[in-house]
């Protein structure tokens, strides 16, 4: 077998996503497997219409039990999988390019990690949904292929990336992160220290389910206190990590733990509100850093 397709899954309907990818699978006339595993989702309606994935040729939709966290649903599909080659795929994806899987194929590389990168709809959804919207649009001229390639390995992401399987088996994921973020920051550190070779690529997929705003701010702090755990081995992979050494060195991180209190009611009704703005965002993420820190 050629490729497996891997695609964690938590409470989202991604038939039509799977439909899509077995389609393309298909005019690529390669030997395939799509294998989707949910990780737990208590919405009943939608595992019920995730189970449809069975009924789509070579998918396979796999019920955990339990809720594990992303890096073990991930392992477990590496576990499960056949394919030589493994293209993971968030959930929420959707494709906009009719030879995504092909592309993938055309720049297979023996030992290689590619990444195909992420875009976001080109129309500003609703206020209540503008805060994630709004930060990612503005990052979004950092991630192309030629400016992710400039730092290979701090710009990996898991939203859509491919890799041999026996480098998969060899660098699982971190499971002893628990909170949400920074797994794959993670992961492209460790293929740096191996010497791994990442390859970043000009194929891109659309992140379809942008988060209400209280709740992208929510897992943001709680980004922040992956982050905090991790920082021994991120100190040279995040940006946020590189500010935060700078105002250190400024003796500025002890005002900023100072007045974030006093900001802070402010600022979560600016971001949660109608306008909410990236560098307010940027702020209070390095702020409440900080607070961690003391």
């Amino acid at each position: 077998m050629i490729l497996s397709i891997l695609i964690p899954v938590y409470n989202y309907n991604c038939v039509a996503l799977v439909k899509a990818l077995q389609q393309q699978a298909e005019n690529c006339n390669i030997d395939y497997e799509i294998l989707v595993a949910d990780d737990g989702s208590d919405n009943a309606e939608i595992v019920c219409e995730n189970r449809k994935i069975n009924a789509i040729p070579h998918s396979v939709y796999h019920e955990t039990g339990q809720n594990h966290g992303r890096s073990w649903i991930r392992n477990w599909l590496v576990s499960q999988s056949q394919g030589a080659y493994l293209l993971f795929i968030d959930s929420d994806a959707e494709i906009c390019n009719a030879h995504f899987v092909g592309n993938y194929l055309s720049h297979v590389e023996k030992g290689a990690v590619i990444c195909g990168g992420i875009l976001h709809p080109k129309e500003e959804p609703s206020p209540t949904r503008r805060l994630r919207y709004r930060y990612e649009k503005a990052m979004e001229p950092c991630f192309t292929a030629e400016r992710r390639n400039q730092h290979p390995y701090a710009n990996l992401r898991t939203f859509n990336f491919m890799m041999p399987r026996e480098v998969a088996l060899s660098h699982p994921f971190d499971e002893s992160i628990t909170l949400y973020g920074y797994e794959d920051t993670l992961l492209g550190g460790m293929f740096e220290k191996e010497g791994l070779k990442v390859i970043h690529i000009d194929n891109p997929l659309i992140n379809a389910d942008i988060e209400e705003n209280p709740i992208f701010l929510k897992k943001t702090e709680e980004s922040m206190h992956s982050l905090y755990q991790l920082k021994d081995k991120m100190r040279h992979h995040s940006r946020l990590l590189t500010s935060y050494e700078k105002i250190r060195r400024l003796k500025l991180d002890t005002l900023l733990r100072f007045v974030f209190p006093l900001l802070r009611p402010m600022l979560i009704w600016h971001l949660t509100g109608k306008q909410p703005t990236v560098i307010a965002l940027q702020f209070y993420k390095l702020a409440y850093y900080c607070t961690l820190c003391k």
